[in-house]
């Protein structure tokens, strides 16, 4: 598998992996109703991930390596914050988002809070976000871990691994079954363009998706 995919819409890769792993299965790999600071922008790339939480002191330290954690964010990845405490406000605003767009990366993913939200979209990459705030971060207090192994809810993100992101959510690719689910999802493609157009040409639901026999 490359580096970096061909992207396909986040509900196509839910739907191939429960063709591939089983029913039920694609939460796992999902993060879901985060808001997308511009609507059609999509992303994909390995994920560099960043959990934040309050440090046990406050220091200038501290805020040095909260901002090079941001800093040190390779081009082309898909930047994964986790906050895991009440920071005092938001983890990113328009001048880390501007940096982070300097340096080239694919996208970001914040399980956190954000602010400056107008500046984000003027200045950063493509962005998710899950809550937004006004007041900034407390850097001082903040320690930044990088390229760990993130826990979202049951969703793991492994450092390395692909991350895609629509408008409908976050998909991270399990790095065993990534070419069996990218074939699937590729497939889901393919159908989905046949079933529109039966749809236009006024095909029921039933008769478009194969149910005609056990239609009422």
């Amino acid at each position: 598998m490359k580096d970096t995919p061909e992207f396909f819409p986040t509900p196509a890769l839910a739907n191939a992996v429960e063709h591939v792993l089983g029913p039920w299965t694609p939460r796992g790999f999902l993060l879901e109703a985060l808001s997308a600071v511009r609507t059609r922008d999509r992303a994909a790339g390995p994920a560099y991930t960043i959990r934040l939480r309050r440090a046990a002191t406050r220091s200038p330290q501290n805020a040095a390596r909260t901002l090079a954690a941001y800093d040190a964010a390779p081009a082309g990845s898909m930047v994964v914050v986790q906050v895991m405490d009440d920071l005092g406000g938001a983890v990113m605003g328009d001048i880390i988002a501007h940096r982070l767009k300097r340096i080239g990366v694919a996208g970001v993913v914040v399980e956190g809070p954000v602010r400056d939200i107008d500046g984000l979209a003027d200045f950063g990459p493509p962005i998710w976000y899950r809550d937004a705030a006004t007041a900034g971060l407390e850097m001082a207090e903040t320690e930044a871990e990088t390229r760990i192994e993130l826990d979202i809810d049951g969703v793991r993100v492994v450092p390395g691994a692909v991350a895609m992101a629509d408008r409908d959510g976050v998909f991270f690719l399990p790095t065993g079954d990534a070419d069996a689910i990218l074939a699937r999802a590729a497939a889901v493609v393919a159908r989905e363009e046949t079933l529109h157009a039966a749809l236009a040409g006024g095909r029921s639901l039933c008769e478009a998706l194969g149910f005609s026999d056990a239609a009422p």
